[in-house]
């Protein structure tokens, strides 16, 4: 199975008067692949401090995976960089 972004939710068709069955063609999954998300989604989470080390390495290798170069800056490299540019 795909490696995935976060779990999958089931979504109900929510009309009055219908009863909900295991085999009911109502319920609805939406599945969120890695290869489905967007660049800047995956950056985001990446760089969030309330990501879990295996899932910041799940999207890192996802990120190689698609070709994309990354490379890491400490804070203060990085405001050096932007006061750079501005100037």
């Amino acid at each position: 199975m795909p490696a995935k972004f976060k779990q999958s939710e089931q979504i109900f068709n929510r009309i009055r008067g219908q009863k909900m069955s295991t085999a009911s063609p109502i319920k609805k999954y939406t599945h969120y692949y890695l290869k489905q998300t967007p660049k800047a989604e995956l950056f985001t989470e990446i760089n969030s401090t309330r990501t879990k080390p295996k899932n910041r390495q799940k999207f890192l290798n996802e990120l190689v995976r698609r070709g994309i170069k990354i490379d890491f800056f400490t804070q203060a490299e990085w405001d050096i960089m932007q006061e750079k540019e501005l100037v």
